[in-house]
């Protein structure tokens, strides 16, 4: 049957706003009466203007004018009682929810299970952006950026050449007070017979002036003066010096000597974007350095562990700084065709949180990744708000009579509104408990999931639990607000009467949109899941070219290689020792520079330092030449190159070019003894580059210990025992090479753990929905379903009859999420590895495989109940 056209709705609206709070539903009636009759005798389209006059008319009459003005002073149109009405509003929403324990229990559970998240994202948010407020003149600090200029592969770096401080400080006034700092001070301190592994910066004595790390102990003005002056934290000289006062001690850097320490500092806050023990000065960096060769390499391009912060001056712009470094650059890098670079400011306080730069001084919260943890949080979350609202309006159709005879009495559309909002304000924040149970639940899985976990806190303090509530009441609006908007529109007649179809929503293509996006939501993530599980598992099994097995790296903290040598080749389990100054395969090695004899310019390459018996204990390839020999002093001279050495600098054949000359810094002159066969040193994410292997025995840092044991456990306690009588009070570090390739790769474990969390709140969230659209959906047809029975229809005819809609939704949810996931992870994700396995069928196939026997769990557990009931008792259902 074709339904009769409608009124216009303009001159509805304008006649209920000029009306405001006076009655005129019967005026309205009675326009749609005439517009009824019209419509028998006319065109439709004169009828509309005949509804527009007599609106127009009826509009500016006396009936209308005296209806404003009794409603102007009705009791009940006041405003003079907002808390009682407030009241009103909870005490019903209790009520209705209460009436409505099923459905209530499905909304909560549904909104405390999307909210969670979001939960550990404000609380995350809340302390990101609380790094570093505790500097006192925060707002006008400053850093050097380098933007390295190089065709399309720009990038930007949170370092800069160090001669540009003294630059600035000659010719720029407006840079203020400025500080260099070097974070390349690691080393093991030695007081007394205690030794620790201790970190931090060289630094300018303005350091102190520039930010505000508090000293405990010491003179600010002269604490970074002299050479080998060292300040330490609080937490640092505990650890080395135990309950003795540090102030005037000496202490001994493994690298740079004996060091007297000169202040002591409160330890910093967590969350700092400098991360330290130690700070030394930086003219004890520049005199190390006169006695210790350094790369062949212009100094304006040596700027990967130089930093530069600076204090404006008083009243000066930041812009006259950025001006000055835009003029100078071209000054500085004046060969187009060389190496291009320019330089930017970076305010403090958009450091943390700010944009994504290479080497950082310390850890990072790029806003890439806030955007995309805020978008997946998002994701989750809207899906719950659907499923209120879904759930809410199909419910809230047995409501008509209620709301009918409110607007009866008197109830104006606003007050329905407000009434609405106000019942899902309420489930919100009931949701708000158990989403905050859960948020205490997830906060350290959450954290063990980040890489940069230690410089984080999820804490629950005031301001956090004030923005939990904000956020709460925010979710309630938002999905409480198309259903309020609905039902306070409501013709109370209709309502009255409960005319109103109860398909009248649930047959609008917006609530198939929201159940297809939540079950699409749903396969991505599993998908997700399969994918990256599929990639991590391809990490391990990495062919990387060298062998990884039963062998054990020991971190040798300064212990005599040799000693540790013919100490440990007495235990029986260890078959060979090699010594190294990296772990292969699990993070950069040193990067340096080379240059051929006949060119001016030099080469970064990548290097590391090995023992004769490296190649063979980890059975790398020698594809021409030979390994280093027994002689150490001969063995200097010579170095091993890659494959792929070979193919940078033009050297020809393996063969070819064994013996060839090139330069290295500190060393001369030195030939190539030996090209190894290409592998895998870096992460899977980069490509294999040009690589060295250089003979010193002074550089190694670990020792691989090739073992054969059938009680690892007993080998581990010999080990010890061996370490212990190499005289050292430092601690036995030992680790499996395969567990350390393992924890290379924790970044793809992270995005396993974080894909199946989110996974499983999408798909509970989208479950729920489901099922509380079955029951409804089961509820209003157990008549049908009765009669059908009566007339000889199986239980099997009547499930697929209560079930195949929702099977149709989660086919077309199928069709959009596995070709989205699919592109996404072929095309962004996985590129961003450079060696990555592709996509296969069967990651796709289990994925629907497990959404369909979630979607056939939840469906049946409704549809098979009501096939099955008694229709003698489902016929006579109201």
């Amino acid at each position: 049957m074709k339904t009769p056209p409608r009124p216009p709705r303009l001159p509805e609206r304008i006649f209920r706003w000029y009306s405001a709070s006076a009655q005129v539903e019967d005026l309205l009636g009675d326009l749609e009466e005439i517009y009824q009759q019209h419509l028998t005798c006319m065109p439709v389209r004169k009828a509309r203007r005949l509804y527009w006059r007599n609106a127009l008319v009826l509009l500016f009459s006396y009936a209308v004018k005296r209806r404003k003005q009794h409603a102007a002073h009705h009791p009940l149109s006041s405003n003079a009682y907002p808390f009682i009405m407030l009241k009103s509003y909870f005490t019903i929403a209790a009520r209705s929810l209460a009436q409505q324990r099923f459905f209530t229990i499905l909304n909560v559970a549904g909104l405390a299970i999307g909210m969670s998240i979001s939960l550990l994202f404000i609380a995350m948010l809340t302390y990101v952006s609380g790094y570093d407020t505790f500097h006192a003149r925060r707002d006008g600090i400053y850093r050097v950026t380098t933007q390295v200029l190089d065709g399309d592969n720009n990038r930007t770096y949170a370092s800069a050449p160090a001669p540009l401080a003294e630059k600035l400080q000659h010719e720029c006034a407006a840079a203020g007070t400025i500080v260099r700092i070097q974070n390349r001070l690691t080393s093991n301190a030695r007081y007394k017979e205690n030794e620790v592994p201790l970190a931090g910066y060289f630094a300018d004595p303005t350091f102190l002036q520039v930010f505000t790390f508090p000293l405990l102990k010491g003179n600010p003005a002269t604490a970074l003066q002299k050479l080998n002056s060292l300040l330490i934290t609080e937490k640092a000289a505990h650890k080395l010096f135990r309950d003795e006062d540090p102030l005037g001690k000496i202490i001994t850097l493994k690298e740079y000597g004996d060091f007297e320490i000169t202040g002591v500092l409160k330890d910093h806050p967590k969350n700092s974007h400098m991360q330290f023990e130690v700070i030394t000065s930086y003219e004890t960096l520049l005199a190390w350095q006169k006695v210790h060769p350094q790369p062949i390499t212009d100094a304006w391009q040596d700027f990967r562990g130089n930093y530069i912060y600076f204090l404006l001056a008083d009243h000066a712009p930041s812009t006259d700084v950025e001006a000055y470094l835009q003029k100078a650059t071209p000054s500085i890098y004046t060969q187009p065709d060389k190496f291009q670079a320019v330089f930017h400011l970076q305010a403090l306080n958009d450091i943390v949180p700010g944009p994504e730069h290479f080497n950082e001084i310390g850890p990072e919260w790029g806003y890439a990744s806030l955007y995309i943890f805020g978008a997946l949080c998002l994701l989750i979350l809207l899906p719950a708000c659907f499923n209120y609202t879904n759930l809410s309006i199909s419910r809230a159709l047995k409501r008509a009579r209620e709301i009918g005879l409110r607007k009866a009495m008197g109830g104006q559309r606003a007050q329905i509104f407000q009434q609405f909002i106000t019942e899902t304000v309420l489930i919100a924040l009931l949701a708000l408990i158990g989403a905050f149970g859960l948020f205490l639940l997830m906060r350290q899985e959450f954290l063990s999931m980040l890489v940069s976990s230690d410089a984080l806190e999820l804490n629950a303090d005031l301001p956090t639990i004030l923005c939990f509530l904000i956020f709460a009441t925010s979710v309630g609006f938002v999905a409480g607000i198309l259903p309020a908007a609905y039902f306070s529109r409501l013709n109370p007649v209709q309502a009255l009467r409960n005319t109103i179809p109860h398909g009248a929503w649930g047959s609008m293509w917006i609530q198939k949109c929201l159940m297809v996006f939540q079950f699409a939501l749903s396969l991505g993530f599993i998908m997700s899941v399969a994918i990256v599980l599929k990639q991590y598992r391809s990490s391990l099994t990495f062919d990387f070219g060298f062998d990884k097995a039963n062998i054990v790296d020991v971190n040798l903290q300064g212990v005599d290689p040799q000693r540790f040598r013919n100490e440990f080749l007495k235990l029986s389990a260890v078959q060979t020792i090699s010594l190294s100054s990296n772990v292969l395969g699990t993070s950069y090695p040193e990067e340096t520079w080379v240059k051929q004899p006949d060119q001016a310019d030099s080469t970064q390459v990548f290097a590391m330092s090995i023992d004769q018996h490296y190649l063979g204990n980890l059975g790398l390839t020698l594809v021409a030449g030979e390994n280093f020999g027994d002689a150490p002093g001969e063995q200097a001279h010579h170095i091993l190159v890659n494959e792929e050495f070979l193919r940078v600098f033009k050297l020809g054949t393996a063969t070819g070019a064994v013996g060839k000359t090139l330069i290295l810094p500190g060393q001369g002159m030195v030939s190539i003894r030996g090209v190894v066969k290409d592998f895998y040193y870096l992460l899977l994410t980069e490509r294999v580059q040009s690589f060295f292997f250089r003979y010193s025995m002074q550089d190694v840092a670990y020792a691989n210990l090739k073992i054969a044991s059938n009680d690892i456990f007993q080998t581990f306690t010999d080990m010890e025992s061996s370490w212990k009588r190499l005289g050292t009070d430092a601690p036995f570090e030992a680790r499996f090479f395969e567990d350390e390739i393992e924890d290379s790769y924790v970044g793809y474990f992270s995005m396993v753990k974080i894909c199946s969390a989110l996974g499983v709140l999408a798909i509970s969230i989208s479950c729920l929905g489901l099922l509380g659209m079955v029951v409804y959906a089961t509820e209003n047809r157990i008549k049908e379903v009765g009669v059908r029975k009566i007339m000889g229809a199986s239980t099997v005819q009547l499930v697929v009859l209560l079930s195949k809609s929702y099977f149709r939704l989660l086919a077309v949810a199928i069709m959009i999420a596995v070709p989205i996931t699919y592109l996404l992870f072929d095309k962004v994700f996985l590129r961003i590895q450079y060696y990555h396995i592709d996509i296969g069928v069967a990651e796709i196939v289990i994925s629907i495989g497990l959404l369909l026997l979630l979607g056939l769990v939840t469906t049946l557990s409704q549809t098979w109940r009501a096939a099955r009931a008694n229709p003698a008792d489902t016929v006579r259902h109201e």
